[in-house]
């Protein structure tokens, strides 16, 4: 499968995964953004709502918002995530497949070994961190925004480019974001040698790196997403959790650091990993049914390209 037909595949995967588990992306953030409450059962600031965990969550925005509640964000959240798949697959198969021909001609073993995987989608991660971080941005300022009417997607980019004064509140939260591509790099090397585990032929075929998700049945995918996706949220959960607080609209934070020695300092060492049940209920979800519909898209756009070359061939 070529660079594009993998983005593609990738980013339809990414949308249909991110629509179904979207409402436990606004509790997950919500929570993880929210202040340790008080020992007089108030939160620190008591205008916010406070939530106990992720069903309270769900319910309380429910209560408070209606449905419309549970989806705010995410024409932004599902463009953000489209591209940043799109970016991604795009240059996770480039990378890939420059390294594997640069290996190729030096007469080298072109299995990829563990530490080449992690470099390879550390640096597939970070180019297209740089094009997609603005719109991610803008989806978490919806996503925390206590007022409703406060949602939209032009009030967003207006709050964003107000508080700033310039344009680089689009690109708030990118060193953290930079330090975070460890994570689908993480996710998606356990995913290459996982598959091992139900594929035993080669990856490689006369000189091309073959797709080999493509030879998993759906539930295989999603088992091996899952999994993955376990190992990397759990060495990077406190990362993620910095990048939400820095993203969190009415944020007084200027770098990842100051908000980990924040928590560390005023809610103790766990809180580090405050939010990692919603985080992983909803991280699983949703890297499971991606490489479950990217698997069975790669497989339909296959079938799809192999029919109208025989159409084209029939024409001459």
């Amino acid at each position: 499968m070529g660079s594009l037909e993998s983005a593609i595949s990738g980013a339809l995967a990414s949308s249909l995964a991110d629509t179904v588990v979207y409402p436990l992306d606004v509790a997950k953030t919500l929570i993880q953004t929210q202040a340790k409450r008080k020992e007089d059962k108030e939160v620190a600031n008591d205008k916010e709502e406070y939530y106990e965990n992720t069903w309270d969550a769900l319910v309380k925005i429910m209560k408070a918002r209606g449905i419309r509640g549970l989806y705010q964000g995410l024409p932004a959240s599902i463009i953000a995530g489209f591209l940043q798949s799109f970016s991604y697959f795009f240059w996770y198969s480039t990378v890939r497949k420059a390294f594997f021909r640069f290996k190729l001609i030096r007469g080298k073993i072109t299995k990829f070994s563990t530490p080449e995987e992690l470099l390879l989608g550390i640096v597939a991660a970070a180019v297209s961190q740089l094009f997609t971080s603005p719109i991610g941005v803008i989806s978490k300022r919806q996503q925390t925004a206590s007022k409703l009417g406060q949602t939209g997607f032009k009030d967003a980019v207006r709050q964003i480019y107000h508080d700033e004064d310039n344009l680089t509140g689009f690109w708030r939260g990118l060193k953290v974001s930079l330090i975070l591509t460890i994570n689908p790099s993480i996710t998606y090397t356990s995913y290459e040698k996982l598959k091992d585990v139900f594929i035993k032929s080669e990856s490689v075929n006369r000189g091309e790196l073959l797709d080999t998700s493509t030879q998993l049945t759906p539930r295989q995918n999603f088992i091996l997403g899952v999994i993955s996706k376990m190992i990397s949220t759990v060495i990077t959960q406190p990362l993620i959790i910095s990048k939400a607080w820095l993203q969190r609209t009415g944020t007084e934070f200027r770098s990842f650091q100051e908000v980990l020695i924040y928590l560390y300092t005023s809610e103790g060492f766990l809180a580090l990993w405050k939010g990692l049940a919603p985080q992983l209920s909803k991280g699983l979800l949703v890297q499971g049914l991606l490489l479950m519909f990217k698997g069975e898209l790669a497989k339909l756009m296959k079938r799809l390209f192999l029919h109208l070359r025989q159409i084209n061939r029939l024409r001459k």
